[in-house]
């Protein structure tokens, strides 16, 4: 009791075990499963979306690009460029599998 631990002063006192719950020390004996966020994350983000999950990005991009287009132009700039609207896909898209493998 009263042990200075890491700049803290370590309080300490005997417990009676009918004071102690049940649970405190359940699962302790069980080792602790480290979870790899970077693999979880990467999952998320590289799974393949819904065909609604695509039709929301491309109408945010296009909506996007409308705007960057009216703000050059207010800027008095006469600049063209391609953008997503040429590569946007027109109507429903065929498959929405990386590589196009139908097998």
């Amino acid at each position: 009791n009263d042990y200075i631990l890491c700049g803290r002063l370590l309080k300490c006192q005997y417990i009676p075990m009918n004071r102690v719950h049940k649970d405190t020390f359940k699962g302790s004996s069980r080792p602790f499963k480290k979870i790899d966020w970077q693999a979880r994350s990467k999952e998320v983000r590289n799974r393949i979306k819904t065909t609604e999950e695509q039709q929301i990005t491309v109408k945010r991009l296009l909506k996007k690009e409308k705007v960057r287009r009216r703000n050059i132009a207010a800027l008095g700039i006469d600049y063209e460029f391609p953008g997503y609207a040429t590569i946007a896909p027109q109507g429903e898209p065929e498959d929405n599998v990386p590589g196009g493998g139908g097998d």
